[in-house]
């Protein structure tokens, strides 16, 4: 079994908030990776939208997930 089919079967299994806080990780280390790479490699937001759909559908955009994510962040410091 592969490292991404391991992934997505923990995925599976996890709350929607701890994958929230996954993604939010990878997110940090996306842009920490954004200023390692040369243009050559495959962004990080390009893989997540491939593993997507694999994760239960809640209808919602990449962008949509991820502006609720900011604004419960902010909404739960206040």
């Amino acid at each position: 079994m592969s490292t991404l089919e391991k992934t997505i079967n923990l995925l599976n299994v996890l709350s929607e908030s701890q994958i929230e806080t996954i993604y939010s990780f990878v997110q940090f280390l996306s842009s920490q990776q954004t200023r390692k790479t040369s243009g050559s490699e495959k962004p990080l937001d390009e893989i997540l939208e491939n593993i997507v759909g694999v994760i239960p559908d809640t209808g919602k955009t990449l962008e949509e997930y991820r502006e609720e994510r900011m604004r419960e962040r902010y909404e739960t410091a206040n």
